[in-house]
């Protein structure tokens, strides 16, 4: 049966890291999403997202999609079934409210890993150490709040509390091999 691991939670978690583990370690690619937004030096498009005008964006069924100051970003469905052509378990980073979407369109082909760290301290030291202005990790972490685990979603939450990497990466290979089993 084909499956997304959905990841999600506050900026600096570790969410970009562990999708990168999961496609060294299992082989499980991420699914390329869309942007309207130009391509930075050395992006590919297919590879790092699918570069969109406005009128090819509009034409996309999304789970989610936001804007970002005049740029369009979103998650497709014809991203998803493309990615699921050539793999039965991929994952996705999402916003929180993205997952909502997933979940009640996909149901039980939905894997939900929350990922956050005990305290904000953390999170805003990560941020700060991978080079975010002090002006942006101030306001990443002021609208953080956005990215807190509601309630309705507990039940779905695997919850990873990313302090130290070996403990998640041995709890990321338990989930997966239950994943995998299911």
């Amino acid at each position: 049966m084909k499956k997304i691991i959905l990841i999600a939670g506050p900026s600096g978690a570790g969410k970009t890291t562990i999708s990168n583990y999961l496609k060294r370690k299992f082989g499980i690619p991420r699914v390329v999403t869309h942007t309207t937004r130009p391509k930075r030096p050395g992006e590919e498009n297919k590879v790092d997202y699918y570069f969109e005008d406005d009128a090819s964006f509009a034409q996309l069924h999304f789970f989610e999609h936001v804007k970002y100051g005049k740029y369009q970003y979103g998650s497709s469905k014809e991203a998803l079934h493309k990615a699921w052509q050539s793999n039965d378990l991929v994952s996705l980073i999402v916003e929180i409210n993205g997952v909502k979407s997933y979940v009640t369109q996909l149901k039980n082909h939905v894997y939900f890993l929350y990922v956050t760290t005990s305290s904000k301290d953390e999170l805003k030291e990560r941020l700060i150490r991978r080079g975010d202005s002090l002006e942006s990790v101030k306001e990443r972490l002021s609208g953080e709040e956005l990215n807190e685990l509601p309630d309705d979603l507990k039940p779905y939450a695997h919850i990873l509390i990313n302090d130290t990497w070996a403990k998640t990466a041995e709890q990321l290979d338990g989930l997966i091999a239950s994943f995998m089993h299911s």
